[in-house]
């Protein structure tokens, strides 16, 4: 049996990983001198209440290569699915653990993406290894299928995205002044993009989101996509309906953002991660 691995940004349901035999390696969460892993001990609602009551910003760190060796450590073959190297030391630290381990059965595949939006690409490889498919060629299918996928999402707030180093004091600033619902996606180079500043009302960036999705519908074949949100369940429900009425058949899945994810997010993040065929 292939292995199928991943780590804990990937922000897969742990039913699913179950139901499917997905093996998931932590990412660490440090906040007021306490550290903690992703998804195993620590969850969103805890991070930001914390954060409202010291004032402190949580950070993350990849799991070190010593962890990976340990994760690696397999009878049969592995496959690693990884958060994009663009936006994390987690991708480099599984390398360094494979180079230390001189393991020829690991293959470890950079997803250039962040949350479902690799998550479904994990998703689909232990589908794919399940009906079959050999090492090899769920390499190659693997590779191809992170070409097809696309991730949209808007955040409430640039505060956590500041804090973590990832946007400047001047767009901060002008963004809190100027009520901005920053609208980003993710690059193909692994990198995250802005699609628009959305200046007023949350709804209002929502419908943007929207808008924005029911387009490439009408342009890609899409069969389905996953809604992650975290503690906006309203709101998902709302993008569900409209996409449903708005556009063909397609297959709408429910999941939730993790710690990991959320650090740099803020509160209330929602996004629709899918890919073309």
């Amino acid at each position: 049996m292939i292995n199928i691995l991943t780590d804990s940004t990937a922000d897969i349901p742990k039913e699913v990983c179950e139901t499917y035999r997905i093996e998931t390696i932590p990412v660490y969460i440090q906040h007021n001198g306490k550290v903690y892993k992703d998804g195993e001990d620590i969850h969103p609602d805890m991070l930001f209440d914390a954060v409202r009551t010291t004032g402190l910003y949580p950070t993350t760190s990849a799991p070190p290569p010593s962890d990976f060796i340990k994760f690696f450590n397999k009878h049969t073959p592995s496959i690693y699915i990884g958060l994009s190297s663009q936006m994390s030391t987690t991708f480099r630290n599984a390398q360094l653990a494979l180079k230390e381990m001189k393991n020829n059965t690991v293959d470890l595949i950079d997803s250039l993406s962040i949350s479902t939006g690799y998550g479904q690409v994990v998703i689909q490889a232990a589908k794919w290894r399940n009906e079959g498919m050999d090492f090899k060629e769920l390499g190659v299918r693997i590779r191809e299928r992170i070409k097809q996928t696309r991730g949209i999402f808007i955040l409430d707030t640039l505060d956590y995205v500041y804090h973590g180093g990832r946007c400047s004091t001047i767009e901060h600033l002008f963004s809190s002044l100027l009520k901005i619902k920053p609208f980003l996606h993710l690059r193909p180079d692994g990198t995250l993009g802005v699609l628009q500043k959305v200046r007023g009302s949350r709804k209002k960036a929502l419908n943007a989101l929207l808008a924005y999705f029911v387009k490439q519908v009408s342009k890609e074949n899409i069969p389905e996509i996953f809604l992650t949100h975290y503690d906006c369940e309203e709101e998902a429900q709302f993008l569900a309906e409209n996409i449903k009425s708005a556009v063909k058949p397609i297959e709408i899945h429910m999941t939730k953002v993790g710690c990991a994810l959320s650090i740099h997010s803020g509160p209330y993040p929602i996004g629709i991660a899918y890919h073309v065929e």
